[in-house]
């Protein structure tokens, strides 16, 4: 019986970093009360936790906007 050979596997995927301008605009949502805590998602953007509400992700040309948005909101 003939063994079976095993793909090439792609390099894993390294999360990229939070760049410096969306970590202060994060930083600045989060101490205003406006999300609780975030994650960067390599496929799905940030994801966002806000106070009572579930979780949000976030596309990355979106991210600003949104939290503009929800500044505007409270």
């Amino acid at each position: 019986m003939a063994k079976r050979v095993k793909g090439v596997l792609p390099p894993p995927v390294v999360p990229a970093e939070v760049s410096n301008n969306d970590r202060a605009v994060l930083a600045g949502a989060y101490k205003a009360g406006l999300i609780v805590s975030w994650k960067f998602d390599i496929e799905r953007g940030y994801r966002l936790a806000r106070p009572g509400r579930p979780d949000e992700y976030v596309a990355l040309p979106n991210l600003v906007p949104y939290l503009e948005k929800l500044k505007s909101l409270a």
